[in-house]
C-alpha cells in the first residue's frame, strides 16, 4: 500500500501480487466525494481478508490503514512514548529506536529472526520499453550509444540536501573532459528543481545531456541501469541506482549514512553496511562522502534553521573527484571483464 505518485517503483516487482494506491485528497477541497473514495477503498481492502499487515512507517497513516484492513495480525513500530491509540491499533509492536541501523535492516526486523544469516538485496523494476524511451530521448540530445554514461541527479526537493551548483558544474566538466563519458542530468518535475538544474547547466563549460523532469520513475531506473556510475545527493534516485546495481557516489549532509546510505545488494543480514561518522564510507560498489564533523549527522533541515547545510557547502570538489574516478574505472573494467 503506497501513496499516489510512488506506485510505479513497486509495480512489476516479481515478489508483489498487487500494489494498492491510496486515493489522494486535496486538503483544501475535502468533501463528501473525497470521503466516499476513501470509504470505497477501505471496503475493497477489507474484502481481501489479509492475514497479516506490516507497517514500516513511523507516521499515523500507515498504522490507521493497517487497522482498517481488518487483518488479525498487524505488525509495526511504535515510539518509546507513543500515543495509546497507536499502540492499540497494532497487535504486535516493536519499539522504533534511533540507532545506527540501516532502514533496510529496520524493516526486516519486523519479521521473525532467521536461523542463519542470508544475503539481502533490494530491487527497482523497469522494462526494455522504459529504456527505449530513455535512449530515444538521449539520442535526440546528441548521445551516441558507444559513449559511456554517468548519471547525475544533483537536486532534491529538500534543498538543504543539495551540494553547491558551481561545484556540481565543475564535477560535470571534469567527468566529460577527463573520463570521456557523457553526463546525463535528471531531476523531478518540480519547477524549483528544474530551475536549479538549469543554473547548474548554465555554469558548465561542456554541456551535459539534460533530461530534467522528462522521465518517469521507471525510466530513471532504466537510465541508472545503463550508466557506468551514478553521482547524486541523498534522494530517491540514489537508492534506485543502487537497487539496479549501478555503482553510486553519494554526497551526504545532515542525514545519517548508516541509516540512508545506498544499499549494497547481497550483503549478509548480520553485517553492518556502513559505520557511523567515518567521513568517507564505502559499502560494496558504493561510496558515501560526508564530513566527519562532530555535529554530523544532525538530521536537521539545515544549520540553525537556515535551510542550508554547512557540511555540504564546505565539501570540496577535490574531496569528491577521486572517488568518482575510482568507481567509474572500476565499473568500466568490470564491464570489459564480463563482456563475451
Amino acid at each position: 500500500l503506497v501513496k499516489a505518485g510512488t506506485e510505479s517503483v513497486s509495480i512489476g516487482h516479481p515478489a508483489l501480487a498487487r500494489v494498492w494506491v491510496l486515493p489522494g485528497c486535496d486538503r483544501k477541497k475535502r468533501d463528501w466525494r473525497c470521503l466516499f473514495r476513501q470509504w470505497v477503498f477501505i471496503k475493497a481492502l477489507r474484502q481481501e481478508r489479509y492475514d497479516i499487515v506490516y507497517n514500516t512507517t513511523e507516521g499515523d497513516r500507515g498504522i490507521i490503514f493497517a487497522f482498517l484492513t481488518g487483518a488479525p495480525r498487524r505488525v509495526g513500530y511504535v515510539k518509546p512514548k507513543d500515543k495509546w491509540w497507536r499502540r492499540h491499533l497494532l497487535t504486535e509492536r516493536k519499539v522504533w529506536k534511533r540507532e545506527a541501523c540501516h532502514n533496510v535492516f529496520r524493516n526486516l526486523a519486523l519479521l521473525p529472526p532467521g536461523d542463519e544469516p542470508f544475503p539481502v538485496s533490494v530491487a527497482c523494476p523497469w522494462d526494455e520499453e522504459d529504456w527505449k524511451r530513455v535512449a530515444g530521448s538521449l539520442q535526440a540530445e546528441g548521445w551516441s550509444p558507444e559513449q559511456p554514461i554517468v548519471h547525475i541527479h544533483p537536486v532534491s526537493r529538500w534543498f538543504f540536501k543539495c551540494w553547491g551548483d558551481e561545484r556540481t558544474a565543475k564535477v560535470i566538466d571534469h567527468i566529460q573532459r577527463r573520463l570521456g563519458a557523457r553526463v546525463v542530468l535528471t531531476c523531478g518535475p518540480n519547477a524549483k528543481e528544474r530551475d536549479r538544474l538549469a543554473d547548474i547547466v548554465a555554469q558548465c563549460s561542456i554541456k551535459p545531456l539534460n533530461l530534467a523532469g522528462k522521465l518517469t520513475l521507471k525510466q530513471v531506473a532504466a537510465l541508472s541501469a545503463h550508466a557506468h556510475l551514478f553521482v547524486g545527493v541523498d534522494t530517491a534516485p540514489m537508492h534506485m541506482a543502487a537497487a539496479v546495481g549501478t555503482p553510486v557516489v553519494a554526497l551526504f549532509g545532515p542525514s545519517g549514512v548508516f541509516e540512508w546510505g545506498p544499499w549494497p545488494n547481497g550483503i549478509l543480514s548480520d553485517s553492518v553496511p556502513y559505520k557511523r561518522r567515518n567521513g568517507v564510507q564505502s559499502a560494496g560498489r558504493h561510496v558515501a562522502i560526508q564530513k566527519s564533523w562532530e555535529c554530523v549527522p544532525c538530521g536537521r533541515d539545515g544549520c540553525e534553521g537556515s535551510k542550508k547545510s554547512h557540511c555540504l557547502e564546505e565539501l570540496q570538489v577535490a574531496e569528491v573527484i577521486p572517488y568518482i574516478e575510482q568507481r567509474f574505472h572500476m565499473s568500466r573494467s568490470s564491464v570489459k571483464a564480463d563482456a563475451p
